[in-house]
């Protein structure tokens, strides 16, 4: 409780009522022990507490009590759950700059986006906050999602939301996005304020549109703004960094006849002094010094050290010297140094350099991160890595990249350090380098991330290099082609395929496309891993909607994977979207497949399939399939397929299948469908002749009536299209001693049931239909057994 005690030391002088302050120290110690981890429960034990504050400041006082950051959204949306009174937008901002103050901001995200709204918790400013936040930690796509998610939260727009995402879009070079942006705030009518105006104006002279500067400029008398010396300043500036001394100059003197609020300062001078020395027109720059002097101002160390870095670059150093010898207020600072190692290293005195940097010790100061790079990059120049590597140890030891006063690192500047490195094998070590970089929020460098990225890849480490590149990603940089296929190859050289789809959907949304080889390697390293159907669905989805190349053989693969996974759906949605972008699939190899491991309603999905499209397929696949249906007592899905298919080929096309579908069909009462089935086996005429004995067979199973199957038998025979066992119709002697048999069993079944008496007798008054039947018979059998012998 060490935390409650220093809070309670850190209390202001307003005191709150005793019962409150026992109330607050109770919801301390509730969450520095294990609290109730359901919502409901932690509601039940903050009731009574909660309930009972009464000071206005209460519940921001047992906020700021909290052992940790994490809990306190927990206090606050169980303080909203119990209809708190004390839970206002004043509780909602403290609970999410508490959230800020850690590196993690994803809470402090779905801190606010859990709110209800609309309410009268939400207001701009933790939006505003947020959106700051996240911009400066280099996260602006997220920012900019926060931003557009406002309106739909009931929080209307102010100045401030927008000017929180100006300066981020601007130090990013996104001047479009950042003019679209000052569009939107003037068509929505929200009023810009002088910081608007001042931000925009820098963000278009930072990046060299000085003509779309003064355009934002002479807006501000219409939006009631009135520029100020800063305003003037960064025109200033924007003028000299594109070269237009002469507008610049004309400015400045329009700066001096106006009122005093914009009138020249140390400011205003420093950067004209600048512009001058950048054109190597040192002369100029020390009389404008001079003149700035006499009118009052008292130089800064910046324009000194600006002088310093002219005299250098021009390469008058026994000038420099006379001068700073005369100044002898001027202390020289760390960025006076880092001018001085800069101007050696550009003129090739890298040991001059050093000598310079080994005398900040003697002068009690210390080197920063700009001291660093530029000594770094003049070793490198010369070939001195080993000296670069040591000052690379040095700067980790000294942690300079955590020190608060130091500046910005240039990520580029370790560019050739991080080539030598990752040469050598020393990746990690360039890794850390870049990470700190990153950590101090230093400009960041693509050239940077990819020689690392690939320094990784060479080493085999392809997953830290798939970090890096999400790191990149998140910083809206975009990787080329070249990083993201050796990463996909990386992985799939090492067997892991998830990294490689991922890798392989950051590569799509960077805008690139892979080549069809990378595409066909990515799917066939999913179907070699178990749990990956879906995902081999999708790339196959995502490849036609390129236009990529597909595979036969993978496709197929595909479709049975699918199948293997009870994905049947997925896995004709993935055949129809293939044969609709003229592809096509091994069906044949399909069908037999999944009938091996009997999967026949799966089979017979395909066949329907492939029979709408109209494809060939080899007829035998068909009748493995019914006979399959039949086996496992799908008598009516076999019979569908069945039917389907002599609508298309005929019955002789499948006539190998239709006794074992018959017997299926009559085992499940389908008699009607039984009886066609007999009927396409009975008239069939394709490959060989229907065999007597099966005709008879067919009546005792199917219950075919006699008389119809006699009738039929007999027209077979006497056209000499019905065999026995191959031989001759009627003209064979044991075909006629079958039918012969055949017709002895049903005139006895007729006489026995009463039907007849005899063959040739009948009853008086009455003609037997029957006799006059079997009659014709043995007419007919009479003029064939004529005409045989």
């Amino acid at each position: 409780m060490s935390r409650l005690r220093r809070a309670q030391l850190r209390r202001p002088s307003s005191r709150l009522p005793a019962a409150d302050e026992e109330h607050l120290l109770a919801i301390a110690r509730l969450f520095n022990d294990r609290h109730p981890s359901s919502a409901l429960a932690l509601d039940s034990a903050l009731s009574p507490l909660l309930l009972g504050l009464t000071h206005p400041s209460s519940l921001l006082r047992a906020l700021s009590l909290l052992p940790s950051p994490s809990a306190a959204p927990l206090l606050l949306l169980s303080a909203i759950r119990l209809r708190s009174p004390l839970a206002d937008h004043r509780a909602t901002g403290k609970t999410l700059n508490l959230l800020l103050r850690s590196r993690n901001l994803r809470p402090a995200v779905d801190f606010l986006l859990s709110l209800p709204h609309p309410s009268p918790l939400l207001h701009d400013a933790p939006f505003n906050a947020l959106i700051r936040s996240l911009a400066r930690a280099g996260h602006l796509r997220r920012a900019v999602q926060v931003f557009r998610l406002m309106p739909a939260r009931g929080v209307a727009y102010s100045a401030f939301s927008f000017n929180s995402l100006f300066a981020a879009l601007f130090r990013r070079g996104r001047t479009r996005a950042a003019a679209r942006l000052f569009d939107l705030m003037l068509r929505l009518g929200v009023p810009p304020d002088a910081v608007t105006f001042n931000t925009v104006i820098r963000g278009f002279c930072l990046n060299t549109m000085v003509s779309e500067a003064f355009h934002v400029f002479r807006l501000m008398p219409r939006h009631h703004c009135d520029p100020d010396v800063v305003t003037y300043n960064t025109l200033l500036d924007g003028l000299i960094r594109t070269g237009k001394f002469g507008a610049a100059h004309k400015l400045f003197e329009e700066m001096r006849k106006k009122s005093a609020d914009v009138v020249p300062n140390v400011v205003s001078y420093t950067t004209l002094i600048r512009g001058y020395c950048s054109r190597l027109m040192v002369d100029k720059a020390v009389a404008l010094f001079g003149k700035m002097v006499v009118v009052g101002l008292k130089p800064n160390k910046i324009t000194f050290n600006t002088l310093m870095k002219g005299f250098c670059e021009a390469g008058n150093l026994d000038l420099m010297k006379n001068f700073f010898d005369k100044k002898a207020g001027f202390k020289p600072d760390i960025c006076t140094f880092n001018t001085l190692i800069a101007a050696h290293c550009n003129a090739g005195s890298v040991e001059d350099a050093l000598k310079t940097f080994d005398r900040l010790t003697e002068l009690g100061l210390k080197g920063d991160s700009a001291t660093y790079s530029t000594l770094v990059r003049g070793l490198c120049s010369i070939g001195k890595f080993g000296r670069a590597e040591m000052l690379i140890d040095e700067l980790h030891e000294k942690e300079i990249f955590r020190r608060a006063d130091s500046c910005l690192p240039l990520m580029a500047s370790y560019n050739p350090l991080f080539e030598h490195l990752c040469s050598c094998g020393k990746t990690e070590k360039a890794g850390k380098v870049l990470r700190e970089l990153l950590e101090r929020r230093a400009t960041v460098d693509i050239a940077a991330f990819k020689t690392i990225i690939l320094g990784y890849c060479r080493e085999g480490a392809f997953v830290k290099g798939y970090n890096l590149l999400v790191s990149m990603v998140m910083r809206d940089l975009k990787p080329d082609y070249k990083l993201c296929e050796e990463l996909v190859k990386g992985f799939i050289s090492k067997g892991n395929i998830g990294c490689a789809l991922e890798a392989m959907k950051r590569m799509l949304d960077s805008g690139h496309r892979p080549s069809t080889d990378c595409f066909h390697s990515v799917l066939d390293g999913l179907l070699r891993k178990d749990g990956y159907a879906n995902e081999a669905a999708d790339l196959v989805s995502v490849m036609l909607e390129r236009k990529i190349r597909q595979n036969s053989d993978l496709s197929t693969d595909v479709i049975h994977k699918l199948f293997g996974n009870g994905l049947n759906e997925k896995a004709f949605e993935i055949i129809r979207l293939l044969y609709a972008n003229g592809y096509c699939v091994k069906m044949e190899k399909l069908v037999l497949i999944l009938c091996q491991e009997r999967k026949f309603l799966e089979a017979r999905g395909l066949l329907l399939f492939s029979l709408e499209k109209k494809e060939n397929l080899d007829l035998q696949g068909f009748c493995m399939v019914v006979n399959g249906l039949c086996e496992v007592e799908r008598a009516s899905e076999a019979f569908d397929l069945f039917y389907n298919v002599i609508d298309e080929q005929g019955s002789g096309a499948i006539s190998s299948c239709m006794k074992s579908l018959m017997l299926a069909l009559e085992r499940t009462g389908m008699l009607k469908e039984a009886e066609f089935v007999s009927k396409q086996i009975i008239r069939t005429d394709v490959g060989e002749k229907p065999n007597v004995s099966m005709l008879l067979l067919l009546g005792s199973h199917i219950r075919i009536k006699p008389d119809l199957l006699l009738v039929e038998l007999l027209h077979q025979m006497i056209k000499g299209r019905c065999n026995a066992e191959g031989n001759r119709g009627f003209r064979c002697s044991r075909n006629r001693n079958i039918f012969f048999r055949f017709l002895n069993i049903h005139c006895r079944l007729r006489m026995k049931s009463g039907a007849v008496e005899d063959i040739g007798v009948c009853e008086e008054g009455r003609r037997d239909i029957g006799r006059d039947w079997i009659l014709q018979i043995i007419f007919g059998l009479q003029s064939i057994c004529n005409n045989v012998s």
